[in-house]
């Protein structure tokens, strides 16, 4: 495995990432929202199926032999090693209810590792992206901007939080209701007395605020590889640790620990009661 062939394929998907969120933004900006809800009870909407179309378009054309895995189109297999998890729109939920927190969710995986991640929140106005060994890197307003090296001028380092105190942290969650509906209720709780604060800011914005040092942990009982496969190498560059709540580094499990590293093990010991 090369840096130039994960570098080459960077470039492209944070082309082609940036022109599919903005296309979910037009949509999101439009007088209605065409839904579809899909067999699991999920929502799905035009802007979720047109924007993972840009992209595996884009992505096919220049790499026609990698893998494709996606939230809303079948698996695509590969014979080059590498593979690409796509989340078109990642908080479907807030989308289709006018609320801005949602994002686009891409991740590039080459011998089970992930070596590259992009988060693009178009109504947020952030777009972070990362790859192995070349840092975590973050534009904090997307403003005005038309084009990926405009984006690139602007971008900034970004590093987790140094705090190594739990008592003292915020976390993050998509809720009480999520650790309700997977039988981890109790966990949630420990978790709430654990800390100093807690919000509801989950999701891909969740994993995003961790990543950029703005609080120390995101957790999710619930999710998908799709919906965290990015972070895992976003929180490796900028400083931070994603796991399962086993403490297992896998993007492949049912849940997730995103933190800033230095509260990870304390974390996993609060999930499992056992602090």
């Amino acid at each position: 495995m090369t840096t130039q062939a994960i570098q080459s394929r960077l470039a492209l998907a944070l082309d082609a990432t940036f022109d599919a969120a903005n296309e979910i933004l037009r949509q999101f900006q439009g007088l209605a929202i065409d839904v579809v809800w899909k067999h699991d009870g999920s929502p799905v909407t035009k802007a979720d199926h047109e924007a993972e179309r840009i992209l595996r378009e884009r992505i096919g054309n220049v790499f026609p032999g990698d893998a494709m895995v996606g939230e809303e189109h079948e698996d695509a297999h590969g014979t080059t090693g590498f593979k690409w998890i796509i989340d078109p729109l990642d908080g479907t939920e807030s989308f289709i209810r006018k609320v801005p927190v949602f994002g686009t969710l891409v991740a590039l995986e080459k011998d089970n590792e992930i070596v590259a991640g992009l988060c693009y929140m178009p109504a947020q106005r952030e777009y972070a992206w990362a790859s192995k060994g070349g840092g975590c890197w973050w534009v904090s307003d997307t403003t005005g901007a038309t084009t990926i090296e405009a984006l690139r001028d602007r971008a900034q380092r970004a590093q987790v939080s140094p705090s190594s105190d739990l008592k003292e942290a915020m976390i993050v969650t998509s809720g009480q209701g999520a650790f309700h509906r997977s039988g981890r209720l109790e966990a949630f709780n420990r978790l709430r007395a654990a800390t100093r604060k807690d919000r509801g800011w989950g999701n891909c914005y969740g994993h995003l605020l961790v990543a950029t040092g703005r609080v120390e942990a995101s957790i999710e009982p619930k999710i998908r590889e799709w919906d965290i496969a990015p972070f895992a190498s976003l929180l490796r560059e900028a400083g931070g640790r994603l796991t399962d709540f086993e403490g297992k580094d896998s993007v492949y499990s049912t849940h997730c620990i995103c933190t800033n590293g230095k509260l990870h093990d304390e974390i996993i010991k609060v999930i499992k009661g056992k602090k």
